[in-house]
């Protein structure tokens, strides 16, 4: 499964994104300027465009999340989890009792307003059933500590995250040192048989991680896209002979 982290709360970007097709999103509440009404509408418009709106939340904190879930998330993810025992507390705020702490909005959206066929039950089976628990990968602790990571109660998959494992490492992005980490995890999570996946850059590193056994990827986000193609239309404008000019 391919998918991108979402940045934009524009629902024109939103349309854009989803139209290329993509399988799924990552709605970045961490690194984002989203208010809990931009991930809601973001969460409606994917998920009616067939494509799983996943929220990546700020901390473990439950609030948040709880309402990111009612208002019908495909799925979590948690940043920055350090270790078993870290993952095991965080799962749990994301399942239902008896396994979990999750508090019942059978009035919200993922309920079709409390009309859900099944009624209850189904909102529970749901909720525990469909909704992907991904812990991310991102400390030189977590790695050290992977395998208790993906044996925690509720844990659907995990996310290995390079860049701020580069920096818990002290080294830099993209050293053999990061890679390394990376594939390790990569190859724990394959022989634990939780689903693994990655940010990639290129094809090269799409088919590596592919090969290892990643079962979803990331490829950059809405603002480097949008970014990327500005830069690109300026330069074909300045190859072509448009030159720049000062303004008084």
């Amino acid at each position: 499964m391919i998918g991108t982290f979402v940045k934009i709360p524009a629902l024109e970007i939103a349309e854009i994104i989803g139209g290329a097709g993509f399988d799924f999103v990552v709605i970045d509440t961490e690194h984002a300027l989203l208010s809990v009404r931009d991930v809601y509408s973001l969460i409606v418009v994917y998920s009616r465009m067939g494509v799983a709106p996943l929220v990546r939340i700020t901390d473990h904190g439950y609030g948040d999340a709880q309402r990111y879930l009612d208002a019908g998330a495909a799925g979590i993810l948690v940043p920055h989890v350090s270790d078993a025992t870290q993952a095991k507390t965080v799962m749990r705020q994301f399942l239902f009792p008896p396994e979990g702490s999750r508090g019942m909005g059978y009035a919200a959206r993922a309920a079709q307003w409390g009309a859900l066929e099944g009624g209850v039950a189904e909102y529970v089976r749901a909720g525990q059933e469909d909704v992907a628990r991904i812990a991310m990968i991102e400390e030189q602790g977590a790695v050290e500590d992977i395998e208790g990571i993906l044996a925690a109660p509720g844990l659907d998959a995990v996310f290995i995250g390079p860049g701020d494992l580069s920096l818990s490492m002290g080294v830099p992005g993209g050293s053999p040192a990061v890679h390394d980490a990376v594939t390790g995890a990569i190859e724990a999570a394959v022989r634990a048989g939780v689903p693994v996946g990655t940010v990639v850059a290129g094809e090269d590193q799409i088919r590596l991680r592919a090969e290892q056994g990643c079962r979803f990827i990331l490829v950059g986000n809405d603002t480097g896209m949008i970014s990327g193609a500005a830069r690109r239309a300026l330069a074909q404008a300045r190859q072509a002979g448009a030159r720049p000019v000062s303004v008084p």
